[in-house]
């Protein structure tokens, strides 16, 4: 058995592969993945770096950054949040992708026959001042359309953990809300809008 020993490394580092990621929001449409790739070598080394795009090739405002280790990461979300790239206050949050249909989708799958349709209805909204309501945020977000339900996460403590949910009646206006209210200002903050990934 000459052969012991290496194999353990590969699984752990699959495991830490998403800890070590960050999702970036609210970059400006210019900024390229090398821009990205310098700014945020300030909280570690970064492995790689790749700014989302539509399917006709523009930036969709925001990344994905993969430090070499978590702690990379983790020191990202906690210092470059909220800090100023290309003159936006740009969001770093914890990757909770994969959900693009590369085969991450482990498990929870049981929401089968409701149409796909659903899915493209309900918003993450982040980066939300800890006054803001779920009322004001149904307000901010009625310009788009009809908003079937409106949700501000709260803490055990009561206290809003800064983001929260909208689920419009349907896609077109949910689409909508993220082309207008992203990177708008609510209760003076800049908000953060995309698909909600969790739904």
């Amino acid at each position: 058995g000459k052969r012991s020993g290496g194999g353990g490394t590969h699984t752990r580092s699959h495991h830490d592969e998403r800890d070590c990621r960050v999702f970036v929001g609210n970059l400006s449409y210019e900024t390229s993945w090398q821009t990205l790739k310098d700014f945020m070598r300030k909280a570690g080394n970064v492995a790689r770096a790749d700014i989302l795009e539509g399917p006709d090739g523009r930036s969709k405002g925001c990344g994905i950054v993969e430090y070499e280790d978590p702690r990379g990461a983790d020191r990202a979300r906690r210092e470059l949040n909220e800090d100023t790239l290309g003159g936006r206050t740009v969001y770093v949050q914890e990757d909770r992708g994969p959900n693009d249909g590369d085969g991450g989708n482990r498990g929870g799958g049981g929401g089968g026959g409701r149409g796909g349709g659903e899915d493209d209805c309900q918003l993450y909204v982040g980066n939300l001042s800890w006054e803001t309501k779920w009322q004001d945020l149904k307000d901010h977000f009625k310009q788009c359309g009809d908003v079937q339900r409106a949700e501000v996460m709260e803490g055990s403590d009561g206290r809003s953990k800064g983001y929260g949910t909208i689920r419009f009646f349907n896609a077109r206006d949910a689409d909508k809300a993220i082309q207008r209210l992203d990177g708008t200002d609510l209760d003076g903050r800049t908000i953060h809008v995309r698909l909600d990934q969790k739904v």
